[in-house]
């Protein structure tokens, strides 16, 4: 199993140990809990970082990840991971996540599986992804970011966990309501992923999965309507 994370500031102190469990975690949630879906599947992943996530998708089944990653810092990196036997199953672009979705769409490519990592955050344009999504006519839709937590459709303004070009340290931060509004606009089904199936000792380097105040991040799926 490979595991991984690309940690915010503050979201632990120090120590590998927490570091490890983060990622440990991370993985069992987002990933081990839905190879029944996305073994043999053509997954795309927008907001893939340095190509981690890439792997763990590969090596959980998918026989083919697309990501896409807009910092070329990022991507610049993926030569660094291990080979593993999985790279030729793995395609990294440096591009827009939406408008690489609305590209795919546009093509009418398919993809059985998308996951949403961290890119719904600072956006404007989501109405725009969740169109794009739909029409990639996925089985399954994974999304992990940081949210508002309120039912109320909206974008909050707050100061940058870290700086953004061309946002003056201010970013949107998308409710869970207008995710919600967005999905059922779009044609599907949501369900808010249940991070209390983690309790105790082993929430440690997860804080922010139970971070109190009017931002939490938070995980969610989404599926097709019937």
């Amino acid at each position: 199993m490979i595991v991984h994370d690309h940690t915010p500031a503050g979201a632990f102190a120090d120590g590998n140990v927490m570091m490890a469990n983060r990622a440990q975690a991370r993985h069992a949630m987002l990933v081990d809990g839905f190879r029944h879906v996305i073994a043999d599947s053509a997954v795309l992943l927008l907001g893939a970082g340095d190509g981690r996530w890439c792997y763990s998708f590969a090596a959980a089944g998918a026989l083919r990840v697309v990501g896409v990653e807009p910092n070329a810092e990022l991507v610049a990196q993926f030569g660094n991971q291990p080979e593993l036997g999985l790279r030729e199953r793995i395609e990294l672009r440096c591009a827009d996540p939406v408008a690489e979705a609305a590209g795919e769409a546009a093509a009418e490519r398919r993809h059985d599986v998308i996951a949403l990592m961290d890119v719904l955050e600072g956006r404007a344009d989501l109405d725009h992804l969740f169109r794009a999504l739909a029409q990639l006519e996925p089985k399954l839709v994974i999304g992990d970011g940081l949210f508002a937590v309120t039912q109320e459709p909206m974008l909050l303004l707050d100061g940058a966990r870290r700086p953004m070009p061309g946002h003056a340290g201010l970013r949107l931060v998308p409710s869970r309501g207008a995710i919600a509004l967005l999905a059922r606009r779009s044609g599907f089904d949501i369900d808010w992923i249940d991070w209390r199936a983690i309790a105790g000792a082993a929430r440690s380097g997860i804080s922010d999965y139970y971070q109190a105040g009017t931002q939490c991040r938070a995980s969610f799926t989404l599926i097709p309507q019937e």
